[in-house]
């Protein structure tokens, strides 16, 4: 299908497929650039993927709500270092090493991690 065709497109009467929260297995582990529109590089996110019942493909997963504080917070896994060349201790990914009990990014796959829908309505990453 071409890009004309998909201009005449009409809306149609099934809603999306919504994926249900669960635990569920990380198949693979990746370090993605984030770029604005413009092409400028915002920075690096830690990509999960998971194996979700409801999905033949594997699911990409790049946030998570974590607890900081006595209160739920939500951002994205963003890949930052520290001074010494390390992962920074008050990061959301360090948050979710840390619930998860690993030491490294490597260590998330073959992990069963559990998920949850966000305010979004989008699947991420539980840690808390």
């Amino acid at each position: 299908m071409d890009s004309q065709d998909k201009l005449d497109k009409k809306i149609g009467t099934k809603e999306s497929v919504k994926l249900k929260a669960g635990s569920f297995l990380v198949m693979a582990v990746s370090i993605e650039p984030v770029k604005k529109k413009t092409g400028e590089l915002v920075g690096d996110k830690v990509v999960l993927s998971i194996k979700h019942t409801d999905s033949q493909d594997l699911v990409a997963l790049s946030s998570a709500t974590y607890l900081k504080n006595k209160s739920v917070k939500q951002s994205a896994l963003w890949y930052q270092e520290d001074d010494d060349g390390n992962i920074p201790k008050s990061s959301t990914l360090a948050e979710v090493m840390r619930f998860y009990k690993i030491d490294s990014i490597r260590q998330f796959e073959g992990k069963t991690i559990i998920t949850e829908i966000d305010d979004n309505g989008y699947l991420c990453i539980k840690a808390y």
